[in-house]
């Protein structure tokens, strides 16, 4: 037996750290949290994240809500804090030695930590490999750091097998998370909205950046809806609560009510017609909800030429929708840099909400989507693979 096996035997309470890089990556650590905590109840789970996974009874060592970046320029500006903070956590590895660490997407980050504990005996595991929706060759790096990967798409299981790391496809956690749990006619009511009128979801996005150039963006696009569209009811995802006050503000100058959510809130937003969604995430949990949905994304002037260049002319995906790319063809509409403007964006929702053909024919498209991302057993399957890899199944 090896000896982290035999550590994990005869620990009474063998513990395991889950890093979250991102905000994004929260909700899936917090869900793999609690499937960890159901299958082995004395694991201590420690980790860095957010609020997420500090409600899922994660003991936090950072808090990383903040660290996403997009573009480099971002990202340079952040480097000092999370360079610290990525010391102090290999400093606590070393010196408390965990049976296994898990690293959620957030390649920039997780990156860089995983080089920094090459020689600390611990078993690794990457889940939601950061580029995996890509369907071209990865890098080789990433198998040669880790015992195990889990992946969300199966064609990332085969371009990402052939190292030292175990690969499996355990599907992607937004089809787990996106179950909600008021019908249709409650989360009406719960809402104060008016089943006769029609709703559009606005999402904005989770970073600063893209509160500074998607919000307004969106806020004056529906603001031109709303003309057309006098009976239109707005509600809004809001992924953390310092930004509340900053998108109700930014509706209220254009004198648009909006209904705010605490995060995405699926009770509500399965009420809507149509949505305006910053591409990211977001746009699989509206996918898996079936809800017809344009993609729209504006950044720095850095940040966009980093994109054309490198995702574009370099790595030929001029896609940035994930419903886009898994798909591999334009199912849903792209509003991106110097297209992303208020009038073509209000133009397609209002076309959107006036043709329910073509709403049915995006929803039968994002069924397509949904099918592909496994059958909602991610966390569980994940967690298991853990287990195993320690040596501590229940």
């Amino acid at each position: 037996m090896s000896e982290v096996a035999e550590r994990a035997v005869n620990s009474a309470s063998p513990s395991v750290v889950i890093v979250a890089g991102e905000a994004s990556g929260d909700a899936t650590g917090a869900r793999l949290a609690l499937a960890l905590q159901r299958k082995l109840p004395g694991l201590v789970i420690e980790g860095v994240g957010g609020r997420q996974m500090a409600g899922a009874g994660v003991e936090m060592l950072a808090d990383s809500s903040r660290w996403g970046a997009i573009g480099i320029a971002d990202a340079l500006a952040k480097i000092p804090r999370v360079w610290h903070a990525l010391r102090r956590l290999r400093a606590r590895l070393m010196d408390r030695r965990p049976l296994g660490i898990v690293f959620i997407d957030a390649g920039g980050v997780n990156m860089a930590l995983l080089r920094m504990v090459r020689g600390v005996p611990i078993k690794r595991m990457y889940y939601m490999p950061p580029g995996s929706w890509s369907r071209k060759p990865r890098s080789r790096a990433l198998p040669e750091l880790v015992d195990m990967i889990a992946t969300p798409f199966p064609w990332s299981r085969d371009l990402l097998s052939g190292g030292r790391a175990r690969v499996e496809w355990v599907g992607h956690p937004v089809v787990e998370m996106v179950q909600p749990q008021l019908t249709r006619a409650e989360a009406y009511r719960r809402y104060e909205l008016d089943p006769d009128r029609p709703v559009v979801a606005i999402a904005p996005g989770s970073r600063e950046q893209e509160m500074r150039y998607v919000l307004p963006l969106l806020a004056r696009a529906s603001a031109l809806l709303a003309r057309d569209h006098p009976s239109a009811q707005f509600v809004a995802p809001v992924s953390d609560t310092v930004y509340e006050k900053r998108i109700g503000d930014t509706f209220g100058r254009f004198g648009l009510p909006l209904t705010l959510l605490h995060g995405m809130d699926y009770d509500a937003l399965q009420l809507a017609d149509v949505a305006a969604v910053c591409s990211g995430t977001a746009t699989l949990e509206f996918a898996c909800l079936g809800t017809p949905m344009i993609i729209v994304y504006k950044a720095g002037t850095l940040t966009t030429i980093q994109f054309v260049l490198f995702r574009g002319v370099i790595g030929g995906q001029w896609r940035a929708g994930m419903p886009n790319i898994i798909a591999g063809r334009d199912i849903v509409p792209e509003f991106l840099w110097r297209f992303a403007r208020p009038e073509p964006i209000a133009r397609e929702l209002s076309s959107l909400l006036n043709d329910p053909t073509r709403r049915e024919r995006m929803r039968s498209d994002l069924a397509e989507v949904r099918k592909s991302l496994g059958d909602g057993s991610a966390s569980e399957r994940t967690a298991d693979l853990l287990l195993d890899l320690i040596g501590a199944q229940a």
